[in-house]
């Protein structure tokens, strides 16, 4: 008996939810099961939900067919993988690497099963197939190459309903030591996935009035009659009312906990996760959403970046590279690595006028360098740092780069395909997102290496009384409940910023932070600290003669202008400034000339209240 992907699909087209259930169901009746003595431990594909037993033939010759069979304790896993067989059951192994299974799923709205962070073992079992089809393909096979659904599906290839090929015999499948990983599921690239969010193709003006109407906190009247201007957005962003009414619908229509729930509520929730770290990927540059963990945000992951990876790689003699300008949350981690590990913290020679002085890496990026860290941006000085060049530098002597990109990500193109980056993190709420949550990208061999710090569940692939192993990344860096809520809404905050453009964002930011910089420079007794706008990102920090800022942030808060003051978690650089703390005022999408303006009168205010001559 033989079903083909054609039939399955016609089934399924005018089913509903629980009409699919029952539909898994009766194809997973019809589907052969394992004898117990079949179900041996060298075949089976962990998952905490299910159990999948998986076994492969293949031909002889250069690229045979592979013949499969699988078996699972669960009657609906059963249905699911008669999907998989009647996808994969008899094509070479080539084929089985350029076929697009999540498409598949996706047609079927049944992706949320092929999750890997749904651990029921599907997932594992796409993976293992893939790495069967890997050790018998020829060395060219490309592995990320896909096929048309279309063509795939209609090519007349069915899985037999016993999953055993004509010889009947029923050979373990030896998957390889190699991680693949099956790309977005969609057959695009990192270069395609960053042109379809282009927004600029849309020839729409940026109109920053209309972007900050779309801020309800932003458009109310204070009690003295004054709208706020808030020039805070480095420390946190504001919300757009879709990221607000994001997390409503979240909560009033569908909550449930994420990848445990077989109900329509945890089906939705696990389909809106994946949807937004699919965003969150392309976004990015990212190759694959397996590349993106939910994390609490920068200050956290840094440190789940530090103590995974570099406690298991730094050691003594070593020598971590980072800057004086780092925020604490990418400066206290590594320094207290190199304490506890017995490594060197070093640092990169800063310009007089606040850039990395490149002129002088070499002296102090040497072959014992293990880990070089970097903002992308400047917290204070608003320097924008050359990634592109610091990771090339630093893989030529072997060290990997970690990039806080907390400043960057929000307020310019971030590639880290293209760049090579090694780990990437920001945070959700320094991109119109919630607090709460951030993120973590690293390369696919650096997730691998790298080990959780916490343990719980959700992470673990297998726990057995004496040891445990890890589910594969991302869930391996996602234990326990994830920060539902805002790990979903940011994947709507990042939709809004595509929509409007990230380039039309730079732009505009920039032409705020140049006229910035042109009216502060003509305030007697002004300090502006960093380079030329044209080093810089849309931060302006600075100080006056005879003014400390804590005071003139509180007169400026009088005329409703909302600033920083202090040293901004940044204390190394201020004490290389000379000074304890400065004023910051940080651009974003809603602000405006008027509101530059703003902050100029303000300052011109303080003034004559402190009689500064």
């Amino acid at each position: 008996m033989f079903i083909t992907l054609d039939e399955i699909f016609e089934e399924f087209e005018d089913l509903d939810p629980r009409d699919q259930s029952q539909y898994l169901l009766e194809l997973g009746y019809d589907l052969p099961r394992f004898a117990p003595e079949q179900q041996r431990d060298c075949d089976l594909v962990h998952g905490c939900q299910s159990q999948v037993w998986l076994t492969a033939e293949a031909a002889d010759g250069d690229d045979p067919e592979i013949s499969f069979s699988a078996d699972s304790d669960a009657e609906i896993v059963r249905g699911l993988i008669t999907i998989l067989l009647a996808a994969y059951d008899g094509r070479k192994a080539s084929e089985i690497l350029a076929f697009p299974v999540t498409s598949v799923f996706d047609r079927l709205r049944l992706k949320q099963y092929i999750s890997p962070q749904r651990h029921n073992g599907l997932q594992g079992m796409v993976d293992r197939i893939r790495q069967i089809a890997a050790s018998h393909a020829p060395a060219s096979t490309p592995q990320t190459q896909t096929l048309p659904l279309e063509v795939a599906a209609r090519d007349g290839r069915g899985a037999s309903a016993s999953g055993h090929n004509a010889s009947g015999h029923n050979a373990s499948a030896r998957a390889s030591g190699t991680h693949s990983t099956l790309g977005d599921g969609n057959g695009r690239s990192p270069a395609v996935r960053m042109a379809e969010q282009d927004s600029e193709a849309r020839n729409s003006a940026f109109d920053p009035e209309a972007i900050r109407r779309q801020f309800p906190v932003l458009n109310q009247t204070l009690d003295d009659g004054l709208r706020p201007v808030f020039l805070d957005s480095a420390a946190s962003a504001q919300k757009p009312q879709v990221v607000i009414d994001k997390e409503r619908e979240v909560e009033e229509q569908y909550f449930a906990n994420a990848y445990r729930g077989r109900y329509s509520f945890g089906a939705r929730v696990d389909e809106e996760l994946e949807a937004s770290r699919e965003r969150i990927a392309g976004f990015i540059g990212a190759a694959s959403s397996r590349q993106i963990a939910f994390t609490p945000g920068t200050t956290a992951t840094i440190n789940m970046v530090a103590a995974g990876w570099g406690d298991k790689f730094v050691g003594p003699g070593d020598e971590v590279l980072i800057t004086e300008m780092e925020h604490h949350a990418n400066f206290v981690p590594w320094q207290q690595l190199a304490l506890r590990k017995g490594a060197t913290l070093k640092f990169i020679p800063l310009t007089p006028d606040g850039r990395l002085d490149l002129s002088r890496l070499d002296e102090v990026l040497t072959d014992r360098t293990k880990v070089l860290a970097v903002g992308g941006m400047s917290n204070v000085l608003g320097t924008v740092h050359p990634v592109a060049e610091l990771t090339r530098r630093a893989h030529e002597v072997g060290a990997i780069i970690v990039v806080d990109g907390a400043q960057s990500v929000p307020h310019m193109t971030t590639d880290v395909t293209a760049d090579d980056i090694d780990f990437l993190i920001f945070s959700g709420h320094k991109l119109y997102g919630p607090t709460g949550v951030g993120i973590l990208y690293g390369r696919p061999d650096r997730l691998d290496e790298m080990d959780p710090i916490l343990f719980g569940g959700h992470m673990i692939d297998r726990v057995y009384r004496d040891h445990s192993t890890w589910a594969a990344p991302p869930a391996k860096f996602e234990a326990g409940t994830p920060p539902i809520v805002q790990a979903i809404a940011l994947g709507t905050a990042v939709k809004w910023i595509q929509d409007i453009g990230i380039e039309a964002i730079h732009r505009h930011e920039q032409q705020l932070l140049q006229t910035a910089t042109e009216q502060l420079q003509q305030v007697a007794g002004m300090t502006i600290y960093g380079p030329d706008t044209s080093h810089k990102g849309a931060i302006v920090s600075f100080r006056m003669d005879r003014v400390h800022p804590e005071d003139l942030a509180a007169l400026l808060d009088r005329k409703a202008v909302f600033t920083r003051h202090g040293h901004h978690c940044a204390m190394p650089l201020h004490d290389l400034l000379g000074v304890s703390a400065t004023t910051r005022a940080s651009f974003a999408a809603y602000n405006t000339a008027e509101d530059v303006a703003a902050l100029t009168d303000a300052i011109q205010f303080a003034r004559d209240v402190l009689k500064v001559v």
